[in-house]
């Protein structure tokens, strides 16, 4: 009995530890440097050679709890003022939506970078997928709105977690007061179902999440069951432009379909053919740039 019982007490402090760790494991990827994710920009998007890092003015933004957020400002290329606020994916950082940022400044867009809550210059941070992050998007809003003014135009677009994040702040009566639109790229209607495709592929069963999620909850304040930006967009009349690549194997398409047919105000979805996830504005720029154009010429 003895032994049944020491035994027992190893498998379940086993157990434990591989929950506390897959939640670390999911909370803690890997940040790009600033260098890294200019590099990979400056590789892969055709328009990015354009750009220079002094073409980039550098600025903080101080977070609601004193926080450091930091911020780069890409001029449009005339005077305007319109303005877009641009959240980037998880892992990368403000130099990561550069390739939609290339677009927006040839619309007469200025461009606000930031980094997300734990990424890039930021403090390190664990990731909720949405629920603290959008806090840090509110914050740069309105920085913005006091920073430039009152009257300018301003919409938001994010890329994967970055999209998340932007449609999780649709619940914000500032979004919904002075926003003109959002666009949305390969963002999730829920993590949940991500969570659990990435433990099938490193074998960790399904009956694990809730003790991994319960470990996150522990460890970190963090429940991932509350990552559903889909929840937010029910309900708002911002229009909504979707994209999503048709090739996208991680972020699957339904979940932009989803958040499509929530969304009750002006609307329009596109998939890119060819394209993986956060591959879309790569694969086909021009594509991308006319659908920009189109979209906010039919919603400004």
């Amino acid at each position: 009995m003895k032994v049944f019982i020491i035994v027992l007490a190893v498998l379940i402090v086993l157990f434990c530890a591989l929950c506390a760790a897959f939640a670390w494991y999911i909370t803690h990827g890997k940040r790009q440097t600033m260098q890294e994710a200019w590099d990979w920009e400056q590789e892969h998007v055709r328009d990015a050679k354009e750009l220079t890092r002094d073409m980039f003015t550098d600025y903080i933004v101080k977070g609601s709890k004193g926080e450091d957020i930091h911020t780069s400002l890409l001029p449009a290329c005339e005077p305007s003022n319109r303005y877009v606020i641009l959240a980037h994916g998880y892992t990368d950082n403000r130099y990561g939506m550069i390739k939609y940022a290339v677009h927006y400044r040839k619309l007469g867009f200025n461009c606000v970078l930031f980094d997300e809550r734990g990424h890039g210059e930021n403090a390190k941070e664990p990731c909720s997928y949405s629920v603290r992050e959008v806090d840090f998007l509110l914050d740069v809003l309105k920085d913005t709105l006091e920073r430039y003014g009152k009257d300018i135009v301003i919409g938001l677009q994010g890329e994967s977690l970055g999209s998340a994040t932007v449609l999780t702040s649709l619940r914000s009566g500032i979004v919904r007061e002075n926003v003109r639109f959002v666009v949305e790229d390969c963002g999730f209607a829920d993590i949940v179902p991500i969570i659990l495709m990435c433990m099938k592929m490193v074998h960790v069963p399904a009956f694990m999440f809730g003790p991994i999620n319960l470990f996150a909850r522990m460890m970190y304040g963090i429940s991932f069951k509350a990552a559903r930006p889909i929840e937010a967009v029910k309900g708002s009349r911002i229009p909504l432009l979707v994209a999503h690549g048709a090739e996208d194997n991680f972020i699957y398409p339904w979940h932009g379909k989803e958040i499509f047919e929530a969304a009750e105000g002006p609307k329009e979805i596109r998939l890119f053919e060819k394209a993986g996830h956060a591959q879309s504005a790569v694969v086909d720029p021009d594509g991308y740039y006319e659908m920009l154009k189109a979209f906010i010429a039919k919603n400004v």
